[in-house]
């Protein structure tokens, strides 16, 4: 088995799309992370680290990586090379804050991590990953609509609002990259009379599938069906367009998870990420 590392992302996608794509429901967080660099959504800097594990015929196996400015992201892994894998993350990018993958592949990451460099871990929080069965769109006040630019900073205020509550790691969007995504027309707002009460966004669209998120509502907006219409909204739209559809929720938010469900949403995995202290 050998492993190997690259800075460079468009290596890494061709290196590695066929193995992603195999399951790109599992993978939807690299296969989007990937792809926004290549339309030019994002730009990941030369601090970024992709790693491939290859079998002895040089087949792709597992990968992982960890943007520059993000803690390590860890896709699908042979249980065997998780301790070697932990070891070359360690060498090349030794200041990352903590890890996130499927729960059995990230826990044995962030024990072998700690044993060598010395350091302890925590939970932050868990995901559950949902992909869309039969789609029920409920009827809710109000109507949806492509965000604008005039919204970018109401969108940029609600997504820290979010991760705030949900107590996800810095960096979040920052209002550059907000506008390009409204830019490219996957943010959308909820609107009840002519107020924006809500948000659902979308990622970039890979081999015919879709990740709705990030889904906000402020708190003094709760409780009247906003966030399922919103998210129904996207998704009739996304399925119009032939593509299947996915998101996260987080395990400790019962009504989010409730909700999707009612909408036709099934959970498939559940990923947990860990701080090192």
């Amino acid at each position: 088995m050998r492993i190997q590392i690259t800075t460079d992302a468009e290596e890494f996608r061709s290196r590695v799309e066929p193995f992603l794509l195999r399951d790109p429901l599992r993978h939807t967080v690299l296969t989007t992370s990937i792809a926004n660099h290549a339309t030019g959504i994002d730009s990941v800097g030369g601090a970024s680290k992709f790693l491939s594990v290859h079998a002895e015929d040089a087949a792709v196996v597992g990968a992982a990586m960890r943007l520059a400015g993000h803690d390590l992201y860890l896709g699908e892994l042979p249980r065997d090379s998780v301790p070697a894998v932990a070891a070359a993350l360690a060498e090349v990018a030794p200041d990352s804050a903590g890890v996130e993958g499927v729960v059995e592949v990230a826990t044995s990451f962030a024990q072998r991590w700690c044993e060598l460099l010395g350091t302890g871990f925590h939970q932050s929080y868990t995901v559950r990953l949902h992909r869309l069965g039969e789609l029920r769109v409920p009827y809710v006040a109000g109507t949806a609509r492509p965000a604008a630019e005039s919204d970018v900073a109401l969108c940029r205020a609600w997504t820290e609002a979010m991760r705030a509550e949900l107590g996800m790691p810095p960096p979040g969007l920052d209002e550059a990259a907000i506008r390009r995504r409204v830019a490219a027309g996957r943010w959308w707002l909820w609107e009840c009379d002519g107020e924006p009460v809500s948000l659902a966004a979308h990622q970039v669209p890979v081999h015919s599938w879709s990740r709705i998120g990030p889904v906000y509502t402020p708190p003094d907006a709760r409780g009247h069906g906003y966030a399922s219409a919103v998210t129904a909204s996207v998704a009739k739209l996304l399925r119009a367009d032939g593509l299947d559809v996915c998101l996260f929720a987080d395990t400790s938010n019962g009504t989010a998870n409730r909700i999707y469900r009612t909408i036709g949403f099934h959970p498939t995995h559940e990923f947990v990420h860990y701080t090192f202290d």
